[in-house]
């Protein structure tokens, strides 16, 4: 049974609680290998929560039929209509005391403030970081991606962690450039890596290659914010971080399955870096055009003792 891992805070007692009751988690990225960003589909009949405080930058969207949601402001309930894709966005500390009296299907989002403020520094005043509330509203683009993020944990291909911190460094941003309080938006850095940095940048995944990447590393390496590497890397070679980092463990997967008669396709994915058999898989068809295992029997006539 998957258990919330998106938690508040009782705003009485200062308790823990997580945000959805046990048996109400349909899919979670707890083992996805994320790192900053949580995100969990939710199913929970009519409920009504303790007044609480948000734990992390809180986002849902809805993915049900719509149903009227209604939360306390100061004495008062107020309620509105929330349609599929409508969205609720809380900062982190904000108070809370919703309640619904239908099935609430969702997509539920938290960032972590410490991963918002790291990948956007020296880009924004990352001290002031914070959301405005919005409460059943509706932005195409946030929709989108809950329906990325929910695509994403369906297929259970989890693509590792430099795959999330990269979502969720698109998602945060645009929830800053439309959703901040504050505004200054994130400066969109000019130009490309110099020839050091792309060499620095480049020599550390390969070395790291088949370990689980991290954005905020790649971007130590040449002393920038995870924003501007991210974008200064696709400028220079025309591939995001994860991009670069997926071709290259293919390419090398590719190498140890044509050296090896009888190659185990499972070790190798997990060797060169892949999160799982499923990840690997499709990340090689992706790039290759067929499966690791046929690409495993075309080379393995290679080996075949000649006919005497």
């Amino acid at each position: 049974m998957l258990k919330s891992q998106i938690q508040l805070i009782d705003s009485t007692t200062k308790e823990i609680f997580p945000a959805a009751p046990d048996g109400t988690v349909l899919l979670s990225s707890m083992n996805a290998g994320w790192r900053g960003i949580t995100v969990e589909l939710h199913q929970i009949a009519p409920l009504e929560l303790p007044e609480h405080y948000i734990e992390g930058h809180r986002l849902i969207v809805h993915t049900g039929k719509p149903i009227h949601y209604e939360w306390k402001d100061g004495s008062r309930w107020r309620q509105k209509l929330l349609k599929p894709g409508d969205f609720c966005l809380q900062t982190h500390g904000d108070m809370n005391a919703p309640r619904w009296r239908e099935k609430f299907e969702f997509v539920a989002i938290s960032l972590e403030p410490e991963f918002v403020t790291q990948v956007f520094q020296d880009t924004v005043a990352t001290e002031k970081i914070a959301f405005q509330e919005r409460r059943c509203e509706h932005d195409p683009i946030i929709a989108h991606f809950a329906l990325r993020f929910q695509t994403e944990l369906k297929s259970r291909s989890y693509a590792g962690g430099l795959y999330g911190e990269s979502l969720g460094l698109a998602f945060a941003l645009h929830l800053l450039a439309q959703h901040g309080v504050s505004s200054k938006k994130p400066l969109e850095p000019k130009g490309k890596l110099s020839g050091l940095q792309l060499r620095q940048a480049i020599e550390y995944i390969h070395d790291h290659l088949s370990e689980d990447l991290s954005l905020v590393a790649l971007a130590d390496q040449v002393n920038l914010s995870p924003y501007h590497f991210a974008r200064l890397f696709k400028r220079s070679l025309g591939l995001s971080p994860h991009q670069y980092v997926l071709q290259n463990r293919v390419e090398r997967a590719k190498q140890l399955i044509s050296v090896s008669p009888y190659p185990n396709l499972t070790d190798i994915g997990l060797q060169v870096g892949f999160y799982d058999q499923a990840h690997f898989t499709k990340a090689f068809k992706q790039i290759v055009g067929v499966l690791p295992k046929s690409f495993s029997k075309l080379h393995a006539y290679s080996f075949m003792p000649l006919a005497s």
